[in-house]
């Protein structure tokens, strides 16, 4: 068995079907199952860990949902790099912030 390299963890809200294709679509490219998201509700929740995932490309997909009411975080946490990138989506905004996993819970760390 190979070793966790990968993890990634997420949710976003409101999702669709929709939503939920363009994530999968996603995953398909990469050879991922695509029970590593699955739509509860109108939350997309993403669940992942392997060799690698895609999380610039899952971004991307979930750009045309972005809207006003538009919630939610994707972490993709690297533990060769030891690092930590989080993606929060808010109010139709993308931010983008990384930090050491040592460093990642402190407050002003992903801000």
């Amino acid at each position: 068995m190979r070793p966790v390299i990968i993890k990634a963890y997420g949710g976003f809200s409101p999702a669709t079907s929709e939503t939920l294709e363009a994530v999968q679509a996603v995953l398909r490219d990469w050879f991922i199952e695509e029970d590593a998201a699955e739509l509860k509700g109108d939350l997309l929740s993403i669940g992942y860990e392997g060799d690698a995932f895609p999380d610039e490309d899952i971004v991307e997909a979930l750009k045309p949902f972005f809207c006003e009411k538009a919630w939610g975080k994707l972490d993709y946490i690297d533990l060769e790099a030891w690092t930590l990138r989080r993606y929060t989506f808010t109010g139709g905004q993308l931010g983008d912030h990384t930090a050491t996993l040592d460093k990642a819970l402190d407050p002003c760390a992903l801000h």
